[in-house]
């Protein structure tokens, strides 16, 4: 059921197979009425969209759930639901319609079919590019794969955001520091420093709360990085090494291999 909608500005799709495992068929605008109102007990089809003003209310898993301006829902294919605009402040909304298994499959894999609204203003940048490239004068192949790109990226980054609202505030902002100091070892008295906390308090909420000392994720990330570096660029052992924040390349090396049974210069090999 559904009731009509203020007004929609909708770029249909018309190259999506039948049996494609993924394709979007729609997207657009919506500026909706106080009527606004969709039931779908079977749907078909896996729907992203992205609040940028109002509020409604979506009916979902038995749930009520209130969506406000800068929120983003998702509702996957074969979960039944219902959705309104609230009379008073009816919804603006961005929306992508897509079919296929594996738009319901992302959905359930990146975990984000048991929570269904995210409160992300940070995403919408990413929506404002899905209505861009649906009205633009590419073609509808390179449209499809653009879009389907987008896709991919609302739903990691929700993804990761919904991992970090998980998370303590001062966890997040410990792990953030690592990540973005890579290239040099951080102490744990710098770590602590950073937040204005004692070093045991840190290491046991970093423990806590991402299964591991700041020391390993450290070191991990750092392997990570390197490994990257060496199957995709010609970068030397030597610059690695310092590009991860060992400024001596014979103990970065023996590192290398204490951790991972085999040298850098022979995972390289192994890769080319």
């Amino acid at each position: 059921m559904r009731e009509a909608t203020k007004r929609e500005t909708i770029k249909f799709f018309s190259v999506v197979e039948k049996n494609a495992p993924i394709g979007v068929m729609m997207s657009g605008v919506s500026i909706c009425d106080k009527n606004h109102h969709w039931i779908r007990d079977n749907p078909t089809v896996s729907i992203i969209e992205y609040v940028f003003g109002g509020q409604g209310t979506l009916l979902i898993n038995n749930r009520k759930i209130a969506v406000k301006e800068d929120d983003v829902y998702i509702l996957p294919a074969g979960v039944p639901h219902e959705y309104f605009s609230n009379p008073d402040d009816p919804w603006r909304k961005y929306f992508m319609n897509l079919s296929g298994n594996i738009a319901r499959s992302l959905i359930v894999n990146f975990s984000l079919d048991h929570k269904f609204v995210f409160h992300a203003p940070s995403l919408k940048p990413l929506f404002k590019g899905m209505i861009k490239t649906a009205f633009s004068d590419l073609s509808e192949a390179e449209k499809q794969s653009k879009l389907l790109s987008l896709y991919f990226e609302i739903l990691h980054k929700l993804y990761i955001l919904d991992k970090e609202s998980q998370n303590s505030s001062e966890a997040i902002l410990l792990k953030r520091y690592l990540d973005e100091n890579s290239d040099r070892i951080i102490s744990n008295a710098e770590l602590a420093d950073h937040i204005y906390r004692s070093q045991d308090y840190c290491l046991k909420l970093f423990k806590r709360e991402f299964g591991t000392t700041p020391y390993e994720y450290q070191i991990n990330n750092k392997l990570n990085i390197a490994c990257s570096l060496l199957q995709h660029t010609d970068k030397s052992v030597q610059e690695i090494s310092e590009t991860v924040g060992y400024q001596n390349p014979h103990y970065f090396t023996s590192m290398f291999k204490t951790r991972l049974s085999i040298t850098p210069t022979k995972y390289r090999k192994k890769f080319n």
